[in-house]
């Protein structure tokens, strides 16, 4: 966890997981924004640019990448950095060389042109300048890249969990009648979750829901409260939520100033998608 980034380490590559910051994400063609981005997140720690450019590739999800070899102003090394979004932030990629930043994710950015790497044939990625051959689809060559969004995550201890953590939820239909094209009504579902963590491994939990028409609202609520533990490093247990005990896989992931809870049933996992909490003032 370091103050504007998470910091990720691996022999002499660094990757920067950039906090959200103003200014560095808007509707913009590719150039501009990426532009932007390297002025707000890279451009202040480095010195002696050379051979900058971006690029991008034109898919459903478009990747965008922003490039160049500078100095780093704390070390006074050379590196190539590499800057990237796709799915979730930008990462800043600081590599020795664009060859070691090939080796290590599969591909290299300075062969992108026109919105595409290089060529494709027949399912392989052919990157002529440096000898590299990858059995993957273009919808593939990015994932080890983009998958390093994932590595903000940080293991749980029974210290962490201290103080009211919430999670709200809001979702909203505006109704149209099919026939008649004429307005129907709104139509909300909202919901509130706590945690409280006490002294002793305490803890109470509320979920409040509130949903129907407009006009028409119901609403339930539903408290529990009990005690909790930490069966390993990414998990947490609590001996009633609702009507039984459960456990949660859990980590806590990073933003500016903050942490963020993330829980999911352990038991019914679904689709996969963590609920995330946040520490009430």
């Amino acid at each position: 966890m370091q103050e504007d980034w998470v910091e990720v380490k691996k022999g002499n590559i660094k990757v920067l997981l950039h906090y959200p910051k103003e200014g560095t994400i808007f509707p913009a063609d590719p150039e501009p924004l990426t532009n932007a981005a390297w002025n707000i997140l890279v451009a202040p720690r480095y010195s002696n640019l050379t051979n900058y450019k971006t690029a991008y590739i034109q898919t459903y999800n478009r990747p965008y990448f922003g490039m160049g070899n500078a100095i780093e102003s704390n070390s006074g090394k050379s590196v190539f950095v590499v800057l990237f979004r796709r799915s979730d932030g930008w990462l800043e990629v600081i590599t020795p060389d664009s060859k070691e930043f090939a080796r290590e994710f599969g591909f290299n950015p300075e062969t992108i042109r026109w919105g595409k790497l290089n060529e494709y044939l027949g399912g392989y990625v052919v990157d002529n300048s440096q000898g590299i051959t990858i059995n993957a689809d273009e919808s593939e060559v990015y994932n080890k890249l983009d998958n390093m969004t994932g590595r903000n995550k940080f293991a749980v201890a029974v210290s962490d969990f201290k103080g009211k953590w919430t999670s709200d939820f809001t979702g909203i239909q505006q109704l149209y009648n099919v026939y008649t094209g004429q307005y129907a009504g709104m139509n909300m579902n909202q919901s509130n979750q706590e945690f409280v963590f006490a002294a002793g491994n305490t803890y109470n939990w509320k979920l409040l829901v509130v949903n129907g028409m407009v006009g028409n609202m119901k609403f339930a609520e539903v408290k529990s409260a009990g005690k909790f533990n930490v069966p390993n490093n990414w998990q947490i247990h609590f001996t009633k939520i609702e009507s039984s005990a459960k456990t949660y896989n859990a980590f806590w992931s990073c933003i500016k100033d903050a942490r963020i809870l993330n829980l999911l049933d352990a038991k019914y996992p679904g689709s996969g998608i963590y609920t995330k909490y946040g520490l009430a003032k």
